[in-house]
């Protein structure tokens, strides 16, 4: 019986990280339960599996460590931070900016839109841009069955057995994002590049009548009063449409009240299950509990999650003169022979120098990325006295951080998946001291990936 409960509370665990999410566009009025029995059979037993448990798990302690927290909270101390809320709230009442108009432009499934430009065969086919390790977009002929970004290939075929999987190209990726960001610099030069497909742009209502986008690229428009209310819109109107919320307060209140706060930029899956256990789902449930909240979680966090509630967000863009970081990565079937693992290593060091001279960056910290078979995420990564760019450079550093990784491992190989090397660019005479620096999350780099599926 107690094994039963066990498997029970494991399932329910994984797809709590994994079930069918129907709040994406293109992903409404599914099948949840048959999406999510295929789901679950397809996965059962892997190594993808198994590091997802071992995800739930620690965001479950992660949960009893606050509830305990929780009871432990006395009258007196909700009362002083819901002074503390109610004058901070005040506070940002009196500086909402409701003056400016903010774009969020998103081209809809790009990967796949650019695929199909190049081949129109697949316009009417279930299609998927990535590998059998994993997703990075799907069209939504295919989001009909539930494939979607960031799910490993071979559960997606489970779900849909004629879906056509395209490796990603990133070389064609950004010649079509260059060409569409020519289009967002006509109208706001400072426009701030987010990713490949997205952006966020000063302007005004006049863009809903551009004409000549980039053939074959869906562009989503969303205006809104500042940028975290444009991107919440992202999924109003999709594919190709346009939305607009006022700018007056009350609308902004009235949008964001029974807004699911998983639908809000910065809240996750961890984020969003651990704010579910406190019974909060949506955005008004947020500025009722702010006082707790406020004693549960860090100052950094209950700040943002009070201007989520209150439909705040920053009205200026600003796009920084120098770039924050470069990388490159790739994922491949399992690579365990050293010899394989230091010339990809090196392969990536060149193509981040190539990238480094494209732009005449050089950068003080090399990061190598690794993750094994079991999908665990390493990083490791070494900070220079001196900035570096050449390949040489970059190898020097790099596959000293490699041999690290596997000289822990030892006598067992290191059986990798995924790798990848990033540098953040340093401004010049910066005096840093070299250290070692260890993540199992990547969360502290903001990074655009160039991902190379093989």
């Amino acid at each position: 019986m107690a094994t039963g409960g066990t498997s029970s509370s494991s399932e329910e665990g994984f797809l709590s990280r994994m079930a069918l999410n129907d709040n994406k566009a293109g992903m409404e009025g599914l099948n949840r339960d048959k999406i999510n029995k295929i789901i679950m059979e397809s996965s059962k037993g892997s190594r993808f599996y198994e590091n997802e448990l071992k995800k739930e798990q620690q965001v479950n302690q992660r949960i009893e460590r606050m509830m305990l927290q929780k009871a432990h909270i006395t009258e007196q101390q909700l009362s002083k931070a819901q002074a503390q809320v109610e004058k901070m709230t005040s506070d940002l009442e009196r500086g909402r900016d409701l003056s400016r108009v903010i774009v969020h432009v998103d081209m809809d499934a790009f990967y796949a839109a650019v695929e199909t430009r190049d081949c129109p065969d697949l316009m009417d086919k279930p299609m998927a841009v990535g590998s059998m390790s994993m997703l990075s977009t799907s069209n939504y002929h295919a989001r009909k069955f539930g494939v979607r970004a960031a799910m490993p290939g071979f559960i997606a075929k489970k779900l849909c057995p004629n879906l056509v999987i395209v490796p990603t190209n990133f070389d064609k990726y950004r010649a079509v994002s260059a060409e569409v960001r020519e289009v967002f610099a006509d109208y706001d030069p400072h426009f701030l590049p987010m990713s490949l497909d997205e952006a966020y742009l000063d302007i005004s209502d006049h863009l809903e009548q551009r004409r000549g986008w980039p053939e074959y690229v869906c562009m989503y428009v969303c205006i809104a009063p500042n940028m975290m209310l444009a991107k919440v819109c992202s999924d109003k109107n999709k594919p190709n449409g346009q939305y607009k919320l006022s700018s007056n307060r009350q609308a902004v209140i009235d949008f964001i009240q029974d807004l699911p706060v998983r639908k809000v930029s910065g809240i996750g899956k961890v984020t969003e299950k651990m704010l579910g256990a406190l019974g909060i789902t949506s955005c008004s449930h947020l500025g009722q509990e702010m006082a707790l909240l406020a004693l549960l979680f860090s100052e950094t966090s209950w700040h943002h999650f009070l201007h989520i509630s209150m439909g705040l967000g920053s009205t200026h863009i600003e796009r920084d003169g120098e770039r924050k970081s470069m990388s490159t990565e790739r994922t491949f079937g399992e690579m365990s022979a050293l010899k394989e693992q230091f010339s990809l290593c090196r392969e990536l060091c060149q193509d981040l120098a190539q990238d480094l001279q494209k732009e005449a960056l050089k950068g003080k910290t090399v990061t190598l990325k690794l993750k094994n078979v079991n999908f665990e995420v390493k990083t490791r990564a070494w900070t220079l006295p001196c900035a570096v760019a050449t390949t040489e450079e970059l190898f020097a550093v790099a596959k000293d951080l490699l041999k690290t990784e596997i000289d822990n491992v030892s006598p067992q190989p290191l059986r990798l998946r995924l790798m990848g090397n990033l540098t953040l660019p340093s401004p010049a005479g910066l005096n840093v001291v070299s250290h070692w620096q260890e993540n199992t999350l990547i969360s502290p780099f903001i990074y655009v990936v160039y991902n190379n599926n093989i």
